[in-house]
């Protein structure tokens, strides 16, 4: 019984339909390997809200931990309008509010995701509800930052648990750093790049010999 053998060509030729298929395959899959990211905001970034928010909730694609989450939403007079800590549940983050004043509020966010990795970002959005900012003017104790509610959410009064310094998130509405993806398709790039010149070695070699054997 005769046994069929692949030639070395006919290996490279497979590798070669095998290298772009599996690069194919991984790039769509690079999302499910990326971290979590925020999907929306309510209130959302650039918006107008005619009737001040009293909570502003962040939703994000995958769960992340409460023990280093932190909201902090200014208004224009720099001041805290958080009210207390954040609350969160799977991927949602809720912050509860003080009245706020008119004009541009600014919403500073950090947060850890469920696999260890930091994410943070900031927004802003504007506020022209007239009759909560009637309410929202600081105090001497507010404007101090001695009230019970600044004390827990400035940053600068409330001592912050640190994340784990595993990656470093980029700046902006949220973003992670993919880099075990880029690591995963360069190893494969470089693996199958060393696989092809070996086998194109050893053709090369294998062909010599034979030419020598046929003098």
């Amino acid at each position: 019984m005769k046994h069929r053998t692949v030639s070395r060509p006919a290996c490279l030729r497979l590798l070669l339909v095998l290298l772009p298929a599996a690069l194919g395959v991984l790039l769509p899959a690079s999302p499910a390997w990326a971290h979590a990211q925020l999907l929306g905001s309510s209130p959302a970034a650039d918006s107008v809200m005619a009737k001040a928010p009293t909570t502003l909730t962040l939703s994000f694609d995958g769960p992340v931990k409460q023990r280093y989450t932190t909201v902090v939403v200014t208004g224009p007079d720099k001041t805290s309008y958080s009210d207390g800590a954040p609350s969160v549940v799977n991927g949602d983050v809720r912050q509860k509010l003080r009245p706020l004043p008119t004009g541009r509020i600014q919403v500073t966010w950090q947060t850890v995701a469920a696999d260890g990795a930091p994410l943070q970002g900031r927004y802003t959005f504007t506020s022209t509800d007239t009759a909560a900012a009637a309410s929202a003017r600081p105090s001497s104790s507010l404007t101090a930052g001695t009230s019970p509610s600044t004390a827990r959410t400035s940053p600068s009064t409330a001592p912050q648990a640190s994340p784990p310094a595993r990656s470093v998130a980029r700046a902006g509405s949220g973003g992670t750093v993919d880099w075990p993806w880029w690591a995963a398709a360069g190893a494969l790039v470089a693996t199958s790049a060393a696989l092809l010149a070996f086998g194109v070695l050893r053709s090369a070699r294998s062909a010599s010999r034979s030419d020598r054997r046929r003098r």
